[in-house]
């Protein structure tokens, strides 16, 4: 492999790869050998740099078998493909939008082609753009700076990636490419820690796309330009002993973990079955202990509370009672919390928060104190349809973003009827670590469904002591849900309640 030294602090920091110990959801890097990829290319103006040739070599040496095309390649050439590559170098405006509904996965550094891809929306400079040090040479500077934005993805952990910053391209002004993703989108690693100018994002087969289409295959879009591909920062030699050194020169092995996460199999999604979901939840159920948090004096949305408890119980959990003013300790020895929309913030005065049991909170107004958001009420959580403090109306419909996650119930994208009525649904808007799978309709902001695996990096740095999960029902709501909302309610409980993975 042709290799580039680049000198940084004193060490060798060079163009190769690294390979992180195997993780469960990938395939192995011996399993990648032989697989066909089609690399779609193009031509540059003379003199101007291109590293299209370095890219192939690359690929060739992890194992895949290349065939290259440009942007006139015909859609039928992906036929037996198992990834298709694209190269900033092709033309955009002729690529147009032939890949677009292809069910082979994509890993694309051509930012203009974001929009065609329905990776992002159509607006220059909103919803994607390019840095270069012609047009913005300070800025050439500083995204030569990365910031990791998820840890808990499959490439995140392959990777080691932490909430810092790290080394993007060898130390000289150079050429990006960003992008601003929709909720379905998983933001690996951004840009001045802004999650809307990603620096490598990805949408799971199934999640919904920045258009509003269904990505019929995992989608990677990633940072470079058309010639600096030789420039990723990897680490050798002594240099790799300074623990410090290896978390900065991730570049390249983030383009390494980030195509080998795109050739995987992506994740089984069982289709939407109430009766296996019922099976599944009470086969877990038998045994686990729930603390369910209410306003035991509350008069609205006593009913439904009574009747949470109950359905709770009829699956097989053993649910404990406690008030919103009881201290922390009741959750001791629990298997869940679930803290219910007839409490008040105020009452539950930042319990819970620290405890290291797996928490689903009902209500939404404490996504602040629980760091499920920011602290800014309207902007950072908020909700819809409440008399005097929203200027939204009730809805009862959510938008199924993360249609790949057993968290949606195996409910196709797009539009569900969560409640019977229009009524007060709650939303916030997370961390780029949580797993979103619903957003209210027409505000893909504001985020209705999604859970903070363990570990995760949520609002204000903190780190979640076990699994978090925020679900949008407003105090009588539980006893207006719909089969489909049901089976939301109970898909969160047991994504939850279980395990310690994403």
């Amino acid at each position: 492999m042709n290799r580039v030294l680049l000198s940084f602090l004193g060490c060798v920091v060079a163009f190769g790869f690294s390979q992180p110990p195997l993780q469960a959801a990938p395939l192995p890097w011996s399993a990648l050998k032989g697989k066909p990829v089609l690399f779609v290319t193009g031509k540059t103006d003379p003199g101007e740099p291109n590293d299209d040739a370095l890219v192939r070599q690359h690929l060739e040496q992890i194992g895949f078998k290349v065939t290259t095309a440009d942007a006139s390649v015909s859609p039928s050439a992906v036929s037996g493909m198992s990834l298709i590559v694209i190269s900033s170098t092709a033309d955009a405006h002729e690529l147009q939008a032939k890949f677009a509904q292809t069910p082979v996965p994509v890993f694309t550094w051509n930012t203009f082609d974001y929009p065609n891809l329905g990776m992002t929306g159509p607006q220059l400079h909103r919803d994607f753009g390019v840095v270069d040090p012609i047009q913005h040479y300070a800025e050439s500077f500083s995204i030569l700076y990365g910031y990791g934005a998820n840890t808990t993805s499959t490439i995140s952990r392959a990777v080691g990636l932490r909430p810092q910053l790290f080394g993007t391209l060898y130390l000289e002004p150079g050429s990006i490419g960003w992008a601003n993703p929709g909720p379905g989108a998983t933001v690996i690693a951004d840009f001045e820690g802004k999650p809307q100018r990603a620096a490598v994002f990805t949408y799971e087969r199934k999640a919904s796309l920045a258009d509003g289409a269904t990505a019929p295959a995992r989608r990677v879009g990633f940072y470079l330009a058309d010639g600096n591909f030789h420039l990723l920062t990897d680490v050798h030699g002594p240099a790799a002993n300074d623990p410090q050194v290896r978390q900065w020169a991730i570049g390249l092995k983030l383009f390494d973990e980030a195509i080998r996460w795109a050739a995987s199999p992506p994740q089984a999604v069982a289709p939407y079955d109430p009766a296996a979901l019922d099976a599944r939840i009470r086969g877990v159920a038998h045994g686990k202990k729930v603390l369910y948090v209410e306003r035991v004096d509350a008069g609205e949305g006593r009913e439904a509370d009574e009747h949470t408890v109950a359905h709770l119980r009829s699956l097989g959990f053993e649910v404990t009672i406690a008030d919103q003013t009881d201290p922390q300790t009741r959750a001791n020895g629990e298997d869940l919390i679930l803290i219910s929309s007839s409490c008040s913030k105020y009452k539950l005065a930042n319990k819970y928060v620290d405890t290291a049991v797996p928490l689903i909170t009902l209500e939404g107004l404490y996504a602040d104190a629980l760091h499920l958001a920011g602290r800014d009420r309207y902007a950072d959580y908020g909700e819809h349809g409440e008399e005097k403090e929203s200027d939204d109306p009730p809805d009862n419909y959510l938008d199924i973003v993360g249609a790949w996650n057993p968290m949606a119930a195996g409910l196709p994208a797009g539009l569900v009827k969560f409640t019977e009525h229009p009524g007060v649904l709650k939303w916030a808007r997370p961390t780029p670590d949580a797993i979103v799978i619903a957003t209210l309709p027409n505000s893909p902001n504001e985020r209705a469904i999604f859970g903070y695996p363990e570990h995760a990096v949520m609002a204000d740095g903190f780190i979640a002591p076990a699994r978090r999960a925020l679900l949008p029902l407003d105090n009588p709501s539980f006893d207006d849900l719909t089969a489909q909302g049901h089976a939301l309610f109970d898909a969160v409980v047991l994504w939850t309640v279980s395990g310690k993975r994403p």
